[in-house]
């Protein structure tokens, strides 16, 4: 095994260990509003800050280090479109998880130990924290589509495959931060 290979597999553990973990706390969140059960939302919610500096920091970290070495040791270079991408899919999560996610967390903390789980402006903020995060998970989707396919400008099925996976990551979470009702449904 080369050290390009062990920097490849380091890389590529790390990003399942983090897409993974958000794809699994996303069905969870999705199984809870489904159940209507605001408790368990609010568990959900508090577990994934709980594995935020635990598990998807540290992987999401890895990540970004071992494909910087994979760079450096490869025969790669900083201004490929593929890598560009990925390091904005990269920032886009870091500083949606440093300026929403993270403070974002620590306000819903607060109320629920003001006025309790099933608070209205509890649900509503673990909502618009849920939604945020669906979105966040489209574009890791994308990233992770980017380093498999390494485009070009010129890569239209990429291109056409990557929108198609943010539409309907916002929709997603446009239709789950409304409750699952349509636009213009009245709250039942």
């Amino acid at each position: 095994m080369t050290r390009y290979e062990l920097l490849l597999f380091l890389h590529v553990a790390a990003a399942i260990i983090w897409l993974g973990a958000a794809m699994v706390v996303q069905f969870f969140a999705f199984r809870a509003e489904r159940a209507g059960d605001a408790v368990e939302i609010h568990r959900v919610a508090s577990d994934a800050e709980w594995l935020a500096m635990r598990l998807f920091v540290p992987a999401s970290l890895a990540v970004l280090v071992f494909g910087l070495a994979l760079v450096f040791d490869g025969p790669w270079a900083f201004d490929q479109l593929w890598i560009v991408l990925g390091l904005v899919g990269y920032a886009f999560s870091f500083f949606v998880g440093i300026l929403f996610l993270s403070p974002e967390s620590g306000r819903i903390a607060k109320l629920v130990a003001a006025h309790g789980p099933e608070h209205e402006a509890v649900a509503g903020r673990i909502r618009r924290i849920l939604a945020v995060s669906r979105i966040e998970l489209a574009i890791l989707f994308i990233v992770v589509l980017d380093m498999t396919l390494k485009p070009t400008a010129d890569a239209v099925g990429f291109h056409l495959l990557a929108a198609a996976i943010l539409v309907f990551g916002a929709a997603f979470a446009l239709w789950s931060y409304r409750g699952g009702r349509r636009p213009g449904e009245a709250l039942a």
